[in-house]
């Protein structure tokens, strides 16, 4: 599958397609690639693969044929158990590997079950949020053990343990360790990697090649890179774009002064900027000497996810406009008849704009928390980081303070980028991290009782997060007075457990309210972060260092 890609982000999910039936329509729906009924996604000793869906009834879902087998979910009363949901069915439509496995959850707010197709003779499978493999018989191959698990890609699969990243053979023999942050499917001998800085001083990480042997290929010298396709790798440094051969040499000059670029798909590459006072992205697409072919007039709408369909694949990419009109274009720009399934009568981009302005409009009066969409929306999929690019889109942003990150300018000796904004009248949104990478992101409120003397505008935990996902954790830096601090674990299905402090400031004039994210307790209280309302004490405000149970 062919991704876009931002500063720190690259794809982790090579998988085969899979699919949804719904009696008469059939909507892609498990964690390998989303488009592969309608379009060629997938890698590219795969990309003539076509989705057979076996014509079968009395299943929630039901995939494409993969090594012989497709992935089914069993019916429930309960659209939300997982438990015991996945199974396999041959082109008969006989069950072969019975209901043993648990569906994955997905969506940006949880709201699907998936399953993975099988690769080069296995399938990753779930159990008890634990992913190991099985074979095309249903015998447990490797045993689950992961926190999570990609599909096998040229004879390796990317799992992870203790939040690090590394791949395993068909036997389950660790090839590569788990010392890597971020770590894509091989492809062709070579795979993408994130690594700490060796500096402890600078929090950037870096990204490079490794090959099978978990040799260094490319040095850990980039902002950022994507995958190995068509013999070119996209890479940033300063800032800038460009892409390399497997050896490292420049084939395209890194002086591409693009926001976002994707990998390269039958010849050319699409490539992004803002438009001007939009969250949007215009794009256009390059050839292999840098120059841009097709002009920058299609759309990316900012909470699109178009997995991979703006890429080329057998000489046409889909593309909208800034109506909105979904259609397809040949490698002239010029529009052409799209394939079947996709185009305008497929199109679900103002349906997806409206439903999720409908989503902040109602959900005070159906319980929802206030902000819903704007924490759904900075949740975290596995092997996901934050990027500037991403939360500079969040949703129902009512003004700007500044998008792009800056240091802060009356305190020099501040490490931090930051981006601001505001929310409404009384709360706004920032985020704070390296150049490359915000680490946390903070949501805040003030009122004074002079505007309101209710405080209507100080906004509380449950304006933002729904408590069933929040776990509440104890410290030793509790604080249950005036000043009011406590902290939480944020877990939503299908995404990484993510870490909160509550903070209440109230003062004679008004009050204030603070709540932190990161993906670590520990990311709070780095030096570089001590300007936060989060506080190193105790409820007898004596200075300590903060422990947790």
């Amino acid at each position: 599958m062919k991704r876009i890609y931002l500063p720190l982000v690259f794809s982790l999910l090579a998988m085969s397609g899979c699919s949804d039936k719904n009696n008469a329509e059939v909507k892609p729906s498990s964690v390998s690639d989303k488009e592969a009924v309608s379009t060629s996604e997938v890698e590219s000793d795969k990309k003539e693969e076509k989705c057979v869906i076996p014509d079968v009834e009395g299943y929630d879902q039901v995939g494409c044929l993969r090594d012989g087998l497709a992935g089914v979910i069993k019916q429930s009363n309960d659209e939300h158990d997982k438990t015991d949901r996945v199974g396999y069915i041959d082109k008969d439509g006989q069950l072969i590997i019975p209901f043993e496995f648990d569906a994955i959850v997905a969506g940006e707010s949880g709201e699907s079950l998936e399953f993975n197709d099988f690769s080069e003779g296995l399938a990753a499978v779930n159990k008890n949020d634990k992913y190991g493999f099985i074979g095309t018989k249903g015998k447990v191959v490797i045993e689950p053990q992961y926190e999570w698990a990609s599909s096998f890609s040229d004879g390796l699969a990317i799992v992870s343990a203790e939040g690090l990243y590394g791949a395993i053979d068909k036997q389950g023999k660790t090839v590569i360790p788990f010392e890597y942050q971020a770590l894509a499917d091989f492809q062709e001998g070579f795979a993408t990697a994130a690594r700490s800085p060796k500096d402890p001083e600078d929090y950037e990480s870096k990204y490079g090649l490794i090959n099978k042997q978990n040799e260094v290929v490319i040095p850990f010298m980039y902002e950022s890179m994507g995958n190995l396709s068509e013999s070119l790798i996209a890479v940033k440094k300063d800032g800038k774009w460009g892409y390399v051969d497997t050896t490292n040499k420049s084939i395209i000059s890194i002086n591409l002064a693009y926001e976002i670029v994707s990998d390269f798909s039958d010849g050319l590459a699409a490539v992004f900027n803002y438009e001007e006072n939009s969250d949007n992205l215009k794009y256009g697409y390059i050839d292999k000497t840098g120059k841009l072919v097709i002009p920058m007039q299609f759309t990316k709408a900012y909470w699109d996810d178009t997995e991979g369909l703006i890429d080329f694949s057998n000489g046409i990419a889909v593309v909208n406009d800034k109506e909105g009109r979904t259609f397809c274009i040949d490698k002239k720009g010029k529009e052409t008849q799209c394939p079947d399934g996709i185009g305008d009568a497929d199109n679900q981009l103002a349906d997806e704009s409206e439903a999720l302005e409908e989503e902040a409009l109602e959900a005070k009066s159906n319980g929802t928390p206030q902000f819903i969409a704007i924490t759904d929306y900075i949740a975290l999929k596995p092997n996901e980081n934050w990027t500037w690019d991403k939360l500079v889109a969040i949703p129902y942003a009512e003004k700007w303070f500044n998008k792009t990150p800056v240091k802060n300018g009356y305190r020099p000796e501040d490490p931090n980028y930051y981006i601001s904004a505001s929310l409404n009248e009384t709360s706004s949104m920032a985020a704070y991290g390296t150049k490359s990478q915000p680490n946390i992101i903070t949501l805040s409120s003030g009122q004074g009782i002079t505007e309101d003397e209710s405080l209507g505008g100080i906004y509380e935990l449950n304006d933002f997060f729904s408590q069933n996902d929040l776990t509440r954790i104890s410290s030793n830096c509790d604080v249950d007075s005036r000043f009011v601090q406590k902290f939480y674990k944020w877990e939503k299905k299908g995404f990484q457990p993510l870490y909160l402090y509550d903070v209440t400031m109230p003062s004679n004039s008004g009050s204030n309210t603070e709540f932190g994210i990161a993906k670590s307790l520990e990311e709070f209280f780095k030096p570089e972060y001590e300007s936060l309302g989060l506080q190193s004490i105790d409820n007898n405000y004596d200075e300590v260092i903060c422990t947790f149970k």
